[in-house]
């Protein structure tokens, strides 16, 4: 085996073992990939990255302000998904499905470096049925491609410090899997602003390895050594994007955007009390699926199959994932309640569990509380099948979100029938959507001239550019605009309704109200047609 993972010598690797990997991936598959049908862009961020294809060069081939809301990795990744397989309403949140599914083996890869075989088993279990970790696999957001891109990162860094021996050499695979993890760590900054995490775990938690290890001054050098090369990599990645920013007014914009979601101390209690309600709110028999398959593999021989009981931890892992933990436990309830936030949060807690789990198979084994292998497997293949009882009931994680997009249909259709009986072509309208990306991106992807805006100038008389039929899209972050409530009282007797629908919104959005139930039971959209100018 590797000599960069020296705990699969400890545990080698076998086809039992491969097998349940391959068998919890699948799983994990089968719940991100069920009924893709049932989601389409409805966030408003989803509309903002997946928007890419609607805007020309000279307006960046983006969406408005879009470098406030996320780098670009993942509105880039979304546009080739739309430009291969087509603007059905699922393809945005392909880039996320294959991530989170790629993220479950990757998983079980750091686990058992972690702890062992059933460490990295239990934590691939538990994150292919974390109803969470499914939900933000199944959207367009940043979440699932920055948990997968952060814990490779990690992994490889990992992978580096355990090529450190006593005395240390410096060798040409522990540069490559230094420059390896530089690498994922500068996709990990490109996908999320917050995606500098991953270095931030891996300096802090090797750091403080290296210190209670008490390391020698050879030791150190070597350290701080691979230190800078995974630091200067990940910068090589980040640093062009960074100075692209200049044109918008450098990173110290995007900085201030972030500013009103940070709620500092004082805001710290509530906002963890109101993450915890999230996470319940947001889970399902799946995810207790998971605990109790975790717990029935615990209690059987199916994979402890050791000489020894004795629990080998690999320290620098340890202490990356505690500070995986605690960095994130800290830090999360500091900003605006968002339950996305918890995300990469899960992935930490779920190698933690992992490693928990391991040490007590052992304890268990001990203790001669064990199942035989034959129930064992089939309690784990029914739990495999209630696992679905998610996706059949609805869960949040399986709830549907198309409702925006069938908005969306209804109003092209509408339009596309005024313009046939004024004699024209039923695509020969504009549409300008008041602060709705999810709306407007899904006008555009039916074949219609569609503009985000921000203001109503559009309608003033000495304003207006052609004499072609003009409907103006508002929804809820309209009201919410005191811009649009001042221009409305000044410009609304331009506009003459047409038609107006109520959508309630699932779970993805409802949530991220600061308070429980607050903002009202529905959304409402209203469309307006511009009235000529005399």
């Amino acid at each position: 085996m590797s000599a960069a993972c020296p705990l699969s010598v400890v545990h080698p690797i076998s086809r039992r073992e491969l097998l349940f990997v391959v068998l919890i991936a699948l799983l994990g598959a089968a719940l991100r990939f069920w009924d893709l049908s049932a989601i389409a862009v409805e966030h408003f961020d989803e509309g903002v990255y997946a928007s890419n294809l609607w805007f020309t060069a000279e307006e960046g081939y983006r969406y408005p302000d879009r470098h406030l809301y996320a780098p670009p990795l993942l509105p880039s990744l979304i546009e080739w998904s739309l430009l291969i397989f087509g603007t059905a309403g699922w393809v945005p949140a392909l880039p996320s499905v294959i991530a989170g599914v790629c993220t479950i083996p990757l998983i079980w890869w750091m686990g058992r470096k972690l702890a062992g075989p059933t460490a990295g088993l239990a934590a691939a279990i538990l994150l292919a049925t974390n109803d969470v970790h499914v939900l933000y696999s199944r959207t367009a957001l940043t979440e699932a491609v920055l948990c997968f891109f952060m814990l490779l990162s990690v992994s490889l860094a990992h992978c580096t410090f355990l090529e450190l021996k006593n005395p240390p050499v410096f060798s040409k695979r522990s540069i490559g899997l230094a420059v390896l993890s530089g690498l994922m760590a500068g996709l990990a900054w490109l996908t999320k602003y917050n995606g500098w995490l991953s270095l931030a775990i891996i300096y802090s938690g090797s750091l403080a390895w290296a210190v209670f290890g008490r390391f020698s001054v050879a030791q150190w050098k070597w350290l701080l050594a691979h230190y800078v090369l995974i630091g200067f990599v990940a910068g090589v990645i980040w640093v062009p994007y960074l100075l692209s920013l200049d044109k918008f007014g450098g990173y110290a914009a995007v900085a201030a955007n972030h500013r009103q979601y940070f709620g500092g101390l004082a805001e710290w209690g509530p906002a963890l009390a109101r993450q915890i309600s999230n996470q319940w709110q947001l889970s399902s028999w799946t995810t207790l699926v998971g605990l109790i398959a975790v717990g029935v593999f615990i209690c059987s021989r199916l994979m402890l199959k050791l000489e020894s009981l004795e629990m080998r931890w690999s320290r620098s892992g340890a202490w990356m994932v505690a500070s995986w933990i605690i960095g994130l436990s800290v830090a999360i309830p500091l900003y605006h309640p968002y339950p996305r936030l918890v995300v990469p949060w899960w992935i930490g807690v779920l190698l933690a569990f992992g490693g928990l789990a391991a040490w007590l198979q052992i304890r268990a084994e001990r203790l001669g509380k064990t199942l035989p292998a034959r129930p064992a497997a089939i309690g784990l293949a029914v739990l495999a099948l209630v696992a679905f009882a998610g996706p059949f009931l609805e869960s949040p994680a399986w709830e549907k979100r198309t409702e925006l997009e069938i908005i969306a249909e209804d109003f092209v259709k509408i339009t596309a029938s005024r313009a046939k009986q004024a004699g024209l072509a039923g695509n020969e309208v504009i549409f300008y959507v008041y602060g709705e990306p999810a709306v407007f991106y899904h006008i555009s992807s039916l074949d219609r001239l569609a503009g985000p805006i921000g203001h109503l100038d559009f309608a003033k008389p000495e304003t207006r550019l052609n004499n072609a039929p003009t409907y103006l899209v508002v929804g809820p972050h309209a009201h919410e605009s005191d811009l649009f409530v001042e221009q409305w009282d000044a410009l609304g007797s331009w506009f003459e309704p047409v038609h107006t629908t109520e959508v309630r919104p699932s779970r993805l959005v409802q949530l991220n109200n600061v308070e429980p139930g607050s903002g009202a039971a529905v959304d409402e959209y209203t469309l307006y047609q511009l009235k000529p100018a005399p």
